[in-house]
């Protein structure tokens, strides 16, 4: 991590959840991070928890003076003109992003019958569109201050296989999109001799996030109890995996599952006990 030290990474959600676990580690391997969120109350609240992080430090490794620096912005990332802001303000302030961490998304039910064309454009605006406006702003930022940086998508299974619950397919169709998407990046990265990395981390189910209180709707009890789950640290955890890569390694994919899943869901039918036949 030694080549991000005092860079500048830009998170995204990084109020809760795995934006918030991303931006704690960052900020303990000396990245200086901005994060974005469109609830400012989270942003707060993540800063006093870092101030209390700070002050606890008891050994050379949580060494608070060898901590990145936390950069809170409201911002909605719908909002192109916001975003562009947000990366005018680090090129002119912070010398430029070196890192982008493309973490907001939602999840919601939206029936492919009987669903709303409001909700499918809320879903691909901030799945979607978004990302891809903050990749390129990522990727000016990073020509303009010539830093071979490094954007990394948090995607999911849900872009590798089909989400087995009713009125889900618009999520595949997001997350899918990003797969594709992220692919495209690297492919016009590599037509213009750009050193970026590109990564896609796409985690299995992760509790402990926000993004079911922005659909509405937890999972039932029975499927939460009989599944296996990562944390968002095990994900930020992975994002500093992708970000201690040599300059010529790319980790271009990264799938990570809890032990004991598998990336698409099955049936649970009974086993089969041979001795009977």
């Amino acid at each position: 991590m030694d080549q991000w030290k005092r860079g500048n990474a830009i998170v995204t959600g990084a109020g809760s959840g795995i934006g918030a676990a991303t931006t704690v580690e960052l900020l303990r391997h000396g990245v200086n991070v901005i994060g974005l969120d469109v609830q400012s109350a989270k942003l707060e609240e993540l800063a006093n928890s870092l101030k209390d992080d700070t002050k606890n430090a008891t050994s050379i490794t949580e060494d608070s003076s060898q901590r990145g620096i936390f950069y809170p912005k409201t911002c909605d990332i719908i909002d192109e003109q916001a975003v562009q802001d947000v990366f005018d303000w680090v090129n002119a302030e912070l010398g430029g992003v070196s890192v982008l961490v493309n973490n907001a998304g939602i999840i919601m039910r939206s029936s492919l019958l009987d669903g709303t064309l409001k909700d499918w454009k809320f879903f691909m605006n901030i799945n979607v569109l978004a990302q891809c406006v903050c990749s390129r702003e990522a990727y000016r930022s990073m020509s303009k201050n010539n830093i071979n940086g490094h954007i990394i998508q948090i995607n999911s299974i849900g872009g590798h296989s089909i989400t087995p619950y009713y009125a889900h397919k618009m999520y595949n169709a997001s997350k899918t999109a990003i797969t594709v998407l992220c692919e495209g990046l690297r492919h016009e990265l590599s037509l213009v001799n750009s050193k970026i990395k590109v990564t896609s981390i796409s985690p299995g189910s992760v509790d402990n996030t926000e993004i079911f209180n922005t659909a509405k709707f937890k999972p039932s009890s029975q499927v939460v109890s009989s599944r296996p789950a990562l944390t968002p640290e095990d994900v930020a955890a992975m994002v500093i995996t992708t970000l201690e890569t040599p300059p010529r390694v790319e980790i271009a994919e990264l799938i990570v599952i809890p032990t004991g899943s598998t990336i698409q869901s099955h049936g649970n039918p009974r086993p089969v006990n041979l001795s009977d036949k």
